[in-house]
């Protein structure tokens, strides 16, 4: 029987959307079937045997209404498989050093869910996206403007995770 897979996001610029459709159609190519929703457009989980959860990082904190959801359901994500994923500037340039810093912020959200992975992927800075108050942040703290996701690099997270949804093999 095939597990039923719920994929949702939140954004707010649509870097993150992007990303969720990507590793939403890598999911399918690899034969599993899911529903993909904007976090904000779930009510219910419990008709889900995984849910894969992704937000921006912004001001060093996962999304507030990403966070929130995590609280409301978390009773209910106990007994589901979970996966999650970050989108952060700061892994503008990939290193171990940034690495840390990212899961160091989502220390608090990796604290309420056990998941089963967590993807850890760049963002993109377009101030045109953006409302001014955040276009004048990102410009006083020197974010990097440009699209830094690697479609490889979240299609091989992807990968790796739909090899650990999908049912075991019998010869």
């Amino acid at each position: 029987m095939d597990q039923k897979i719920l994929l949702t996001y939140a954004s707010r610029g649509g870097s993150t959307q992007g990303v969720a459709h990507a590793i939403g159609a890598e999911l399918v190519k690899q034969g599993l079937t899911l529903d993909i929703r904007y976090l904000l457009d779930v009510k219910d989980i419990k008709p889900y045997d995984v849910v894969i959860i992704g937000a921006p990082i912004r001001m060093g904190h996962w999304l507030s209404e990403a966070q929130q959801f995590l609280t409301v359901h978390q009773n209910v994500l106990k007994n589901k498989k979970v996966a999650l994923f970050v989108v952060c500037m700061t892994l503008h340039e990939d290193t171990p050093e940034n690495r840390a810093k990212v899961l160091g912020m989502m220390q608090p959200t990796l604290a309420l869910v056990d998941s089963i992975d967590t993807g850890l992927f760049a963002g993109a800075m377009r101030p045109t996206k953006l409302k001014f108050f955040w276009r004048l942040l990102a410009r006083i703290t020197h974010v990097p403007e440009g699209d830094f996701r690697d479609y490889e690099i979240i299609r091989a997270w992807a990968r790796g995770l739909a090899s650990k949804l999908m049912p075991p093999t019998h010869l």
